[in-house]
């Protein structure tokens, strides 16, 4: 994706997710800014939404961006999540001792 880092002065940062609003008073929540695309020879924020569709916002009707402290949650986040014990820990070093002697 083309860099116009001249034209937004680095006010958004690639990968970090944001809520967007813009001036009908549309508010997009928890998208991912991708960069800028030029579309029509004017540059276009690009942004990816939970479910991974595709939101270019044009500067000129650009309101505000939120900054969120959050990513989205990666596959590994999830999955379900397995209870170990000290107990089957201790277990497992015992058996893993005695087979390698």
């Amino acid at each position: 994706m083309k860099n116009f880092g001249v034209l937004d002065e680095g006010l958004l940062t690639e990968g970090l997710e944001y809520t967007v609003g813009v001036n009908d008073g549309t508010v997009f929540q928890r998208v991912v800014y991708k960069g800028t695309k030029s579309f029509n020879g004017k540059p276009m924020m690009c942004f990816e939404t939970e479910n991974k569709s595709q939101l270019s916002v044009n500067p000129s009707y650009h309101s505000f961006t939120l900054e969120e402290y959050t990513q989205f949650p990666t596959p590994e986040d999830l999955e379900p999540k397995k209870t170990i014990s000290i107990r089957d820990i201790n277990s497992q070093i015992a058996k893993e001792m005695k087979e390698n002697g």
